[in-house]
């Protein structure tokens, strides 16, 4: 009886939120779009695209990335706004017009420089969630020439992009985006660069841990659904052992997350704490293993073998996190989990997608 009346009480407060969120963008958009109407006739035409990238995660910048490389291309120029969970990543774009700090609490000096910036188009390629609200706001203040979205429940937006398949793979409406501004997607795909440094830092960790080929395994994602237990994570890690002749186990995550796992004679803990040489890592593997969709993403920008674990999850229904975040290339194979938390799962399957992994990378070698 307790656990169905907290179940309900989870339930209400859920409702209870989305709803305070709808009224708060709403409000925001209304205010705007008035705001907006009163300078009817004086849009300006500019190539200057501005993307936001507030409350947004690492496997959703390398996602992004493919279609800044593919607009920069094309002669627009792009610029982003990012926070702290993203900014050390964008830095490394050589090929951003700009990239600006947002901090929430002290957004003054961004709001000065964007002002000034315009015209620019203001693009928000994100879904909607309790991050706009941030955003909302910064169109509301900031004023751009041009705004353009992927809804049309909000009057923000002056343009919207016509997602062609509404419950499909993030990457389509990302090709819809380049299509809108007059760009065949044809070339679009993920994109990560890693500095020469952390490249090195971590070539030098490889060659002091092992001369076999290397299984990247990452077992914790960024929730607690989507980490592995205890349990699991030695039963991979036993189960690869048979093939320590030919491959090493190397953990890959944050370091106070991985602390706790043992390293022993096939299995060595990344201790590079930088995103990128860990992204290396998996560049230099020859199998990863990953419930995190920062690591699905990275893999797939490298095009590298991949077993990838989803936990049972819908956005918004009918839309599931396993469909439109997913690997969504040759390589990967895709553990689609009735469970909500990956270490409720039955190891067993996993275990055997790893052999038939294996194999494979042992057959391909041997022709």
């Amino acid at each position: 009886m307790i656990a169905w009346l907290r179940k309900v009480n989870r339930s209400k407060n859920y409702v209870l939120k989305r709803t305070k969120l709808r009224l708060k963008l709403n409000l925001l958009s209304t205010v705007t779009a008035l705001a907006r109407s009163l300078k009817a006739g004086r849009e300006m035409d500019t190539n200057h695209l501005v993307i936001p990238f507030i409350g947004k995660g690492i496997g959703d910048a390398i996602v992004i990335g493919g279609v800044i490389e593919t607009l920069v291309k094309h002669n627009f120029r792009v610029s982003v706004i990012a926070d702290k969970r993203t900014h050390f990543l964008f830095k490394e774009w050589s090929n951003l017009e700009k990239l600006y700090f947002y901090d929430p609490k002290n957004k003054k000096e961004l709001v000065k420089t964007l002002r000034k910036l315009n015209p620019f188009v203001f693009v928000d390629s994100h879904e909607i969630t309790h991050s706009n609200v941030d955003v909302f706001n910064l169109i509301r203040i900031v004023k751009p020439s041009k705004t353009i979205g992927f809804t049309n429940k909000y009057r923000i937006y002056d343009d919207v992009v016509n997602v062609k398949k509404p419950l499909g793979h993030i990457s389509t409406r990302y090709k819809d985006l380049l299509e809108h501004v007059g760009i065949a997607a044809t070339d679009y795909d993920y994109t990560v660069l890693i500095p020469g440094e952390d490249a090195e830092a971590a070539e030098k960790f490889i060659q002091k841990t092992t001369m076999k080929k290397i299984i990247a395994f990452i077992p914790y994602g960024s929730v607690s659904e989507r980490f592995f237990s205890l349990e699991q994570i030695q039963a991979i890690s036993c189960h690869i052992a048979q093939y320590h002749q030919l491959f090493h186990i190397i953990i890959l995550g944050e370091q106070h997350k991985i602390k706790s796992i043992p390293d022993s004679e096939c299995v060595t803990k990344n201790t590079t704490p930088s995103f990128f040489s860990a992204a290396q890592i998996i560049k230099d593997s020859a199998l990863v293993i990953s419930p995190d969709t920062s690591f699905v993403h990275v893999s797939r920008a490298f095009n590298k073998r991949l077993i990838c674990i989803y936990p049972y999850k819908i956005l918004v229904a009918p839309a599931d996190n396993a469909d439109i975040w997913g690997p969504n290339y040759i390589l990967a194979t895709q553990v689609r989990l009735k469970e909500r938390r990956v270490m409720d799962a039955d190891i067993l399957p996993i275990l055997e997608l790893i052999d038939q992994q294996i194999k494979i990378i042992v057959d391909n070698d041997s022709i």
